[in-house]
């Protein structure tokens, strides 16, 4: 079985989950929030997030995005949450499932990382070579991530 390196499975799965620029134009908050991220100022791009999900609960591409954010900014039950509100609003993609499995990842809880990348996969993500990739490396053994921030 070929070893992967943590920092590469990081790497991999920030592909996946897709959390960089959105549509542009589709809503103000929401390109504040991606511009502020961008430029690097996660405090800022949280706290817009925030505020597009407040003007817009029923949002679920913006609950997407603020939990990629809490992603970034290692609020990993958070970005669960977020993750979560999002899929029960109706987003059918992978992103929310990859987003949660690297969160569940970082939590040591690989039992449920395993469970939501499979989910993505079976939804049809990009990249399923990728997640085949991940899955394989939570089923080794090897996924012994040191337990960061909850």
């Amino acid at each position: 079985m070929q070893r992967y390196s943590f920092r590469f499975v990081i790497l991999l799965a920030t592909l996946l989950i897709g959390i960089g620029p959105g549509r542009a134009g589709a809503d103000p908050g929401l390109d504040k929030a991606r511009r502020l991220a961008e430029e690097g100022d996660i405090t800022g791009a949280l706290s817009a997030y925030r505020v597009v999900v407040q003007a817009r609960p029923d949002w679920a591409e913006g609950y997407a995005r603020l939990g990629g954010m809490q992603l970034v900014n290692q609020q990993y039950r958070d970005a669960v949450r977020s993750f979560q509100k999002a899929i029960s609003l109706g987003d059918q993609g992978t992103q929310p499932f990859i987003g949660m499995g690297m969160a569940y990842l970082h939590m040591g809880e690989y039992g449920l990382a395993r469970a939501a990348f499979g989910e993505a996969k079976a939804r049809g993500a990009g990249h399923p070579e990728d997640i085949d990739r991940l899955l394989e490396w939570l089923g080794s053994g090897e996924a012994q991530v040191p337990q960061a921030h909850p």
